[in-house]
């Protein structure tokens, strides 16, 4: 899930959902987008679609998003874990990268009937209180595993946790009966020094690869990059910066060019190693350089 597309296409999220479903991949919405669920999902059309949450500290809030998202037709809920602050980037600050404060990435709050409910003024009419409001609600609220069964009773599909980077909290999630992770370290954009997503993927897989699927993401970007993650015991991967730089070229075209270069780029790496099915990946796949 990638938000503020705005800031690179003026299609954003409507262009890549509908790129992703004519390549037959689902699309995850990011709760920082700037396109409403409910348009995504119209521009998504018959795809297969999911939707990203970074859980608001507003309990109605948060129950008007999740129903939002499945009235709107998307099938999976994935629960980013660790973002519930952002990491001092100075990147970030340093090209005055700040787009929430600008309104953008506002889309699915400023659409949504509890939170406009909670405004004195609506969004149009008093934009700056309004991201305040959302920020505030945003950030800083931490979350416990005792709090998941909030998720449960407000969704009635798979859950996926996001963030996972510890075999611990594999086991957590496993044992609180989520329906699957994601191996990530937010592309490397939370915690400067933290371990890569590789290196945890291996032993997680190990731990609780049998009790849950395991998906991956944080630094796919060829096909060689995704039959490594699969090789280690993925189920999947995500892929993020690629196609964003595809959005930023040539809007849907280029999303839609990127996917499926990656996928022929994947084919072709899975025939050139000698694997002729994805169940001839495996560990002894790979060496280690």
């Amino acid at each position: 899930p990638v938000g503020v597309q705005s800031i690179v296409h003026p299609d954003a999220e409507s262009a890549t959902a509908r790129a992703a479903a004519s390549a037959g991949l689902p699309f995850i919405l990011s709760t920082a987008s700037s396109t409403g669920i409910e348009d995504v999902a119209a521009a998504s059309g018959d795809g297969p679609r999911w939707f990203q949450l970074y859980w608001p500290g507003d309990a109605d809030v948060c129950a008007s998003l999740l129903s939002r998202a499945k009235s709107a037709g998307y099938t999976a809920l994935v629960v980013t874990l660790d973002t519930w602050t952002l990491a001092w980037r100075p990147s970030d600050l340093d090209q005055a990268y700040l787009p929430f404060l600008k309104g953008e990435g506002c889309a699915v709050p400023f659409t949504d009937p509890v939170f406009r409910g909670l405004l004195e003024k609506t969004p149009e009419e008093d934009q700056s209180m309004a991201i305040l409001r959302w920020i505030g609600m945003l950030t800083g609220t931490d979350r416990t595993w005792d709090q998941l069964p909030f998720l449960r009773e407000h969704w009635d599909g798979p859950i996926v946790l996001k963030g996972i980077q510890h075999v611990a909290d594999a086991r957590r999630a496993a044992e609180a009966g989520v329906d699957g992770i994601v191996v990530s370290n937010h592309g490397g954009r939370q915690v400067d020094g933290a371990i890569g997503a590789l290196e945890a993927l291996p032993g997680i897989v190990a731990a609780v690869g049998d009790r849950l699927e395991v998906l991956f993401d944080s630094g796919i970007r060829t096909g060689a990059d995704v039959l490594k993650a699969l090789a280690l015991g993925a189920r999947a991967v995500l892929v993020g910066r690629p196609w964003v730089y595809g959005l930023a070229h040539a809007g849907e075209d280029g999303v839609r060019h990127v996917l499926r270069s990656l996928l022929a780029d994947f084919d072709l790496t899975m025939g050139l190693s000698g694997h002729r099915s994805l169940a001839d990946l495996g560990p002894d796949s790979l060496r280690r350089s």
